[in-house]
């Protein structure tokens, strides 16, 4: 065997684990955090495209999903793609008098 064809070789699987190999690593580890940090509340999109809020998760690898007003689906964890908004923890809102006070004043000078 030539030490071209050898390099060639060595090359080739170099460039195939780089290219290939790496970026499945790195989906799955993020598709794993994402599986983790799940919590009640988060609103989600499945591999099939339902969006909804996770309201429950249930022991082993199943999630309650609100896909609509009084409807729930249960769904294996890892059918869930990725979160839209939140991983459970409730979101703070800002809407209150006082901040539409101070937007107010803010405004005007």
């Amino acid at each position: 065997m030539s030490p071209q064809l050898l390099l060639f070789v060595v090359v080739l699987f170099g460039a195939i684990y780089v290219f290939m190999i790496l970026p499945q690593r790195r989906a799955r580890r993020s598709q794993q955090e994402l599986i983790t940090k799940l919590g009640p509340g988060a609103e989600v999109i499945t591999t099939g495209g339902l969006y909804g809020t996770v309201t429950e998760i249930e022991d082993g690898d199943t999630v309650l999903l609100e896909v609509a007003e009084d409807t729930e689906i249960r769904i294996s964890k890892a059918a869930i793609v990725r979160v839209t908004t939140g991983t459970g923890v409730p979101e703070h809102e800002d809407s209150g008098p006082d901040t539409a006070e101070a937007d107010a004043d803010t405004d005007n000078g």
